[in-house]
């Protein structure tokens, strides 16, 4: 009767957070007159948020009955999330041998040259369909119980509880005006969208509204249960996994509620999630798959850019250089200058094996939200990360950063926490346990 009682309160929690994400969905919908007017323009591809939560809750619901993986040992739980990644990357490889076959005119029958990487490419389909829910299922226990061990609870229980799946997002349309890098609009699309589809799109978009477009696919997305592609490596999933959770969590706080009040507050959602979801993904891939610990690298208010090595090619200091240089002819109003130059600048990437099928001012303005990447021009993410080295704990960092309603919480944030550190620091001095423990730090 006990067991039969937590059933039924753990599914009513599925089926009520999935109607909530539904809710959220819509309440956190863009609403301007530009917004309204291209999301008439590309209604045909637009992502529908409802059918998708039906098949998610309903699996969930399956899932919370089954409870798959909860008989493996846990060497055949770790095993079975290797194989499963690796299998999706071979998945991938099979999917692009047959499309290059497709879009080669001299093959005469792609269908017959295809067919034994198809049926192979079936086959591994359904063996990953078969372990999906079991590894889906693993991963989700394996990252709440770091999020519970960092102190991530609310009231001691885990909320929203950590719910996802792999699937494919939905693709992103973005829209930035041309005269500044600024994200304008967004609309989700349809994920399976061919390349002709997507580059008509953006065109017709980018001419009616005289604008900068960029359609771009998504490695996750926060609805519940959450959304995460399949494709990455150990690391990288388990922190998007955790990222994507970070904005369930503060849908129920101030930082949630304001996310859409500017461009600005859309940076530090994000790159709080970023923050949270990488230190979470990193404790993960330590505690149960034996991956070390980056090395800690201390924040720098001011990093200078460093100098381009000849020998060398760094795409995230030559990132960094082009969006600098972008922002300095824009000032200027230099548009046609600006893009040519990103033009330009987006031949040299390719050049050096980064296929960049567009770098204008909608990749920018996509890319720079997360703060902590070379896209960005942005302070906000060296203000973020420093703030997050002097708090003694994951926890508090996120217990500070929830309640910003504006982006000048940051700053009121960052002044106390350096004053606090500094005179903690005085008071003990830089080699005692104290001054040590309040140090900048992971």
């Amino acid at each position: 009767m006990k067991h039969r009682k937590q059933l039924v309160i753990l599914l009513l929690v599925v089926v009520l957070a999935g109607s909530m994400s539904v809710f959220v969905w819509q309440h956190f919908q863009r609403s301007t007159p530009l917004q309204g007017d291209i999301e008439r323009t590309v209604a045909p591809y637009r992502f529908h948020i409802f059918d998708y939560e039906v098949r998610a809750v309903s699996a969930e619901f399956v899932a919370t009955l089954g409870r798959p993986g909860t008989r493996l040992t846990t060497e055949q739980q770790l095993r079975l999330v290797r194989q499963y990644l690796q299998r999706a990357q071979q998945i991938a490889t099979l999917e692009d041998e047959v499309a290059r076959i497709y879009a080669d005119s001299s093959i005469a029958d792609p269908a017959d040259r295809s067919a034994a990487l198809r049926a192979r490419l079936a086959a591994e389909r359904h063996l990953q369909a078969q372990v999906r829910p079991v590894v889906e299922a693993i991963l989700q226990r394996q990252v709440s119980t770091v999020l519970q061990e960092q102190g991530l609870t609310t009231l001691r229980v885990l909320w929203p509880p950590l719910r996802f799946n792999f699937s494919e997002p939905p693709n992103y349309l973005i829209v930035s005006p041309r005269q500044r890098i600024e994200f304008e609009a967004g609309i989700f699309l349809r994920p399976a969208l061919d390349m002709s589809t997507i580059a008509a799109v953006e065109e017709e978009t980018a001419t009616m509204f005289d604008r900068s477009t960029l359609i771009e696919p998504l490695g996750g997305l926060g609805v519940w249960p959450t959304m995460v592609i399949d494709r990455g490596s150990l690391r990288w999933t388990i922190s998007t996994v955790a990222h994507e959770w970070v904005h369930n969590y503060m849908v129920f706080h101030p930082l949630g509620w304001h996310l859409l009040d500017s461009a600005g507050m859309n940076t530090v959602s994000e790159t709080v999630a970023t923050i949270v979801g990488d230190e979470i993904g990193d404790q993960v891939a330590y505690e149960f798959y034996g991956l070390p610990l980056p090395e800690p690298v201390p924040p720098q208010r001011h990093a200078p850019l460093p100098q381009p090595d000849p020998n060398r090619f760094d795409f995230r200091t030559e990132m960094r250089r082009t969006r600098l240089r972008v922002d300095e002819l824009l000032a200027q109003g230099d548009v046609t200058g600006a893009e040519a130059y990103m033009e330009a600048r987006r031949r040299v990437f390719v050049e050096h094996g980064y296929a960049l099928r567009k770098l204008n001012q909608a990749y920018f303005a996509f890319h720079g939200s997360y703060a902590t990447q070379p896209a960005a021009s942005d302070p906000l993410g060296p203000k973020l990360q420093e703030l997050r080295s002097y708090a003694p704990n994951l926890a508090t960092f996120v217990h500070e950063v929830q309640q910003i309603k504006r982006i000048e919480d940051v700053d009121a944030l960052l002044a106390h926490w350096r004053q606090r550190y500094q005179g903690e620091s005085a008071q003990t001095g830089p080699g005692s346990a104290s001054a040590l423990a309040a140090a900048p730090g992971p």
